[in-house]
């Protein structure tokens, strides 16, 4: 017998669950985050005016009602979803990979009224970090991003081939090559077992994943200039 959701048609009642389907507009939906019982789903949409990309809110509780949308006619190619903790003097913010724009858009969060009564952010992005390039700060089609416990922002870029890692304002403090230079998908940042900072990122080429301990506090930059190449997704 095989372990539970391996090995396909393995009826055991560790395995049991509950799936229910919720379309609630969706059109090629990709990342997914939830905060505060809401949960944040980017949108590809159909990259044409009627089908935009987007973020959709929807009620995490058990109505799994929509709530609503934003950052339609902002965003190109939603990808990967995180979220920046607020600091004591603003709010939380919910950083998005577009992957069709080379950057990160940030959105404001409001304060929640309660578990799926959150108000959503304005359609314009709070702010918006990075673009095209191979320079510090700059990215070649981003999919992955995630959020250290020092609020460190970490990228992973699915052309660019590498893990860039940002401060909280978006200023680039180093960047992390996996090895065999292969193309990247969506990450996770947390503690490793001796307590360093530690990256997971998925490589889509090589069909592992990778593991970086990384020190990021005090250290500059460094960046392979390369060639600028095309941005193209």
């Amino acid at each position: 017998a095989g372990e539970c959701g391996v090995g396909g048609g393995v009826s055991d009642s560790r395995c049991a669950a509950q799936a229910r389907g919720v379309h609630s507009g969706l059109v090629h939906p990709w990342g997914a985050l939830l905060h505060e019982g809401v949960l944040y789903v980017s949108d590809v949409g159909g990259a044409s005016e009627e089908q935009p990309g987007r973020v959709v809110a929807i009620d995490a509780s058990e109505s799994l009602a929509r709530i609503g949308s934003f950052g339609t006619g902002h965003l190109r190619l939603p990808a990967g979803l995180a979220l920046l903790p607020a600091r004591d003097d603003g709010s939380a913010e919910l950083i998005v990979a577009d992957h069709g724009a080379h950057c990160l858009r940030a959105f404001a969060l409001p304060p929640s009224g309660g578990q799926g009564r959150a108000a959503l952010p304005s359609d314009e992005p709070s702010r918006v970090i990075g673009g095209c390039g191979r320079a510090p700060g700059l990215f070649h089609a981003p999919v992955g991003v995630a959020v250290g416990r020092d609020r460190t922002i970490f990228v992973s870029e699915f052309s660019g081939r590498r893990v860039q890692a940002l401060t909280a304002a978006g200023e680039p403090v180093a960047v992390f090559e996996p090895p065999g230079r292969s193309r990247l998908m969506g990450l996770a940042a947390g503690e490793a077992a001796d307590g360093s900072v530690a990256v997971w990122v998925c490589d889509y080429d090589a069909d592992m994943l990778h593991e970086l301990a990384l020190e990021t506090t005090g250290r500059q930059a460094d960046f392979d200039e390369g060639k600028e190449g095309a941005c193209v997704v």
